[in-house]
């Protein structure tokens, strides 16, 4: 799990894997046992197959306060406009589909926004063991087959992954992707 925070928000976020089976069958049951711990957060849960960084659910989520912030949001919901921006989608049924969590969905994230680190802390405690599994860390989630299946997720071909100066593979690929996530206003 991941802290952050930015403006008046504090951001937990995390990877499980080997999720508990009624995670999958029924995410937005889940989702709503979560929200049922109080209304001071708000809490997304998605198939976290194209994460190679928690940093990357982290700038999703710094882009949806930020496109709230400036009026230039896409949906009327902090927790939907994250997952437009992890995403990297203008579309709302899009985005749900291509990271929503599924019945087959290998990983799940969590991300929850808090008006304090305190709650935000409590809020990731209780997801983490309301999804099960286990947490990955950010070496998990680099791995090179997981970076392959990003830049397929995210529309990156090789060509321009060599054009990024960056010390490693794993750092270019999360730099473009990190731009796609940033961007995503200059699609609409």
């Amino acid at each position: 799990m991941s802290l952050t925070s930015f403006g008046d928000k504090w951001v937990m976020a995390g990877v499980c894997r080997g999720v508990r089976g009624e995670v999958l069958r029924s995410p937005l049951k889940i989702l709503g046992d979560l929200k049922a711990l109080g209304e001071d957060f708000t809490a997304q849960i998605f198939d976290a197959e194209p994460v190679i960084s928690l940093r990357q659910i982290h700038a999703a989520a710094v882009a949806a306060y930020l496109s709230f912030k400036a009026g230039v949001n896409i949906s009327k919901r902090l927790e939907i406009e994250f997952l437009l921006r992890l995403a990297a989608d203008t579309q709302i049924d899009r985005a749900l589909e291509k990271i929503g969590v599924k019945p087959n969905s290998s990983e799940v994230g969590f991300c929850i926004f808090a008006d304090s680190k305190e709650r935000a802390v409590e809020v990731g405690r209780v997801a983490l063991r309301t999804l099960g599994g286990e947490a990955l860390t950010d070496a998990e989630l680099g791995v090179e087959d997981r970076v392959r299946s990003a830049l397929r997720f995210y529309g990156i071909d090789e060509s321009e992954l060599r054009n990024v100066q960056a010390d490693s593979r794993l750092q270019a690929a999360l730099l473009l992707i990190l731009e796609r996530i940033a961007t995503l206003d200059i699609k609409r």
